[in-house]
């Protein structure tokens, strides 16, 4: 199954040349918010933007356009700093590869699996990332695969939408793979523009509020930072148990 590159964006045109780089491609969907948007993307080297409106709704416009083409979509975050391999010994590599590569690399195995979503470790630590295939954890939203499904992001959500999104899958879908032979580094807080703009410690907290309320055990606060949730590593269980009928 083929693939379409896409990208959720917002007002950060002026990285697009050093994003291509990282990627390995300019054959890229950006999926932005508004007409100014499109026009300074387009203006900077972007050549197909689609206006697409908020985070949640350009996520899930991206989905749409890639799965009615029945192609895989690749969601790609632009906050996207650099790859790193992983060879599994707890030590950092340093050699450093291009998204496009990376693709290519899983692709194969996911196809051929029956997850419907994917994506890779959390953390661009190697000393948490010591398995090539972990099932049914956390995926974070930066870099995801996921094949044509009817399974869509939250709208009621600004932040954190892929601890829902990957939940969704564990319940619905039987589940999601990630793959530790590929670390990520984000920008995240330090990169002006998307998210950045409008996080606030209280919009964390109805976020994280929403989101127990939703998912219950399968959710529960970081201890170490504040702001931050955790995915139960027996969220499987818990959804596809008696309980299941509490979702």
């Amino acid at each position: 199954m083929d693939y379409i590159i896409t990208c959720i964006s917002h007002n950060r045109h002026e990285n697009i040349n050093s994003f291509f780089k990282i990627i390995g491609t300019k054959e890229i969907v950006f999926f932005v918010k508004d007409d100014q948007d499109k026009k300074l993307y387009l203006e900077n080297g972007a050549k197909k933007v689609i206006i697409s409106g908020s985070l949640m709704d350009s996520r899930n416009t991206s989905l749409d356009y890639c799965f009615k083409l029945n192609k895989i979509c690749i969601q790609l975050s632009d906050d996207l700093e650099r790859i790193m391999t992983n060879d599994f010994t707890g030590k950092r590599t340093h050699k450093y590869t291009n998204a496009k590569r990376v693709i290519e690399t899983v692709l194969p195995h996911f196809v051929k699996n029956d997850y419907y979503f994917a994506g890779f470790p959390p953390t661009n630590n190697p000393f948490f990332s010591l398995k090539e295939f972990e099932y049914n954890k956390f995926i974070v939203g930066d870099f995801i695969i996921i094949k044509p499904n009817n399974l869509r992001f939250d709208t009621n959500l600004r932040l954190k939408e892929d601890y829902d999104y990957t939940l969704q899958h564990i319940k619905e879908l039987n589940g999601c793979v990630r793959y530790g032979s590929f670390l990520n580094s984000f920008k995240h807080y330090s990169n002006k523009g998307g998210a950045v703009a409008y996080r606030t410690s209280q919009l964390e907290q109805e976020t994280i509020a929403y989101l127990l309320s939703k998912w219950k055990d399968c959710i529960r606060l970081n201890p170490k930072r504040e702001n931050e949730i955790l995915i139960n590593k027996n969220s499987y269980n818990i959804l596809h148990s008696k309980q299941q009928s509490l979702f």
